[in-house]
């Protein structure tokens, strides 16, 4: 089930935070320890009239874009990816591409953690390193289908915009509105 998959992720997200700050705080190093990078819930809610589909294929399928000069896109990398930091990683099945329904009135949550990737070449292959965004202006597009044919095929598809400001940190979410509303 996809939202309970959400909440037992944002969970995860939750508990690695409390203990990260509860351990530095037993020890006493608070003061010069930076904040953890934002968590965005983007809640993709359907008010439109009919059925729309999103495409995922390990994640649901949009866009992120910083605002702040130069304007440029935000790189987001599923789970899978191999961290830098990491001295071996696990290897990962194949990702599930298809389509993703959001029935009128219902909504669809992603959790994203307001990081920036960058990836780069080692002698087994590549690794991700993870860039802390800053505070300012954001904005996530959404691709959004008319039927599980064109989001799996990704076809005709038009966007959905919703602009938001990201906090130093914390734990916050963002409409999106993905029917048509009159």
């Amino acid at each position: 089930m996809p939202g309970a998959m959400t909440t037992n992720v944002m969970g995860r997200w939750l508990l690695l935070i409390s203990a990260s700050t509860a351990i530095a705080a037993g020890c006493g190093i608070t003061e010069n320890m930076p904040a953890p990078p934002a968590m965005v819930t983007f809640r993709l809610q359907n008010d439109g009239t009919q059925p729309v589909y999103l495409s995922q294929n390990c994640l649901i399928d949009y866009t992120i874009t910083s605002l702040t000069a130069p304007v440029h896109g935000i790189t987001r990398v599923d789970g899978c990816a191999c961290s830098c930091g990491l001295t071996g990683c696990s290897v990962c099945g194949a990702c599930a591409h298809g389509a993703l329904a959001v029935p009128v009135g219902m909504s669809q949550n992603d959790l994203w953690r307001a990081v920036d990737v960058t990836q780069e070449s080692t002698p087994t292959g590549s690794c991700v390193r993870e860039q802390k965004l800053s505070i300012g202006p954001y904005r996530i597009d959404v691709p959004v289908y008319a039927s599980e044919a064109d989001a799996t095929a990704l076809t005709g598809a038009r966007t959905a915009t919703q602009s938001f400001t990201l906090p130093e940190s914390g734990i916050f979410s963002v409409d999106v509105a993905l029917g048509v509303s009159p």
